[in-house]
């Protein structure tokens, strides 16, 4: 594992609690920012952070990142399929 420092102002660091949890928000905020992107699954985020794949989808609601990734063109796909089976 590699450590990675970063400089913050003491108000930071104050608004958030301590030190250890500016780690884990940092971890996590860099972690999501990776799915959020299509860098990593969300399986590959649940093992990162050491979570439940059960559990992300709570975190990922905190985030504003939707579990599905459904693109507008799948939308469009799925409702032009069902209106041909309306018929």
């Amino acid at each position: 594992m590699t450590t990675v420092q970063i400089e913050l102002p003491d108000e930071v660091v104050t608004l958030i609690g301590s030190e250890q949890k500016v780690r884990e928000e940092a971890k996590e905020a860099l972690v999501l920012n990776l799915v959020r992107k299509g860098a990593i699954s969300r399986a590959k985020a649940a093992e990162l952070l050491g979570m439940s794949l059960w559990d992300l989808p709570q975190l990922l609601a905190r985030y504003e990142i939707p579990w599905f990734h459904y693109r507008k063109l799948d939308v469009e796909a799925d409702l032009e399929m069902l209106r041909r089976r309306r018929g």
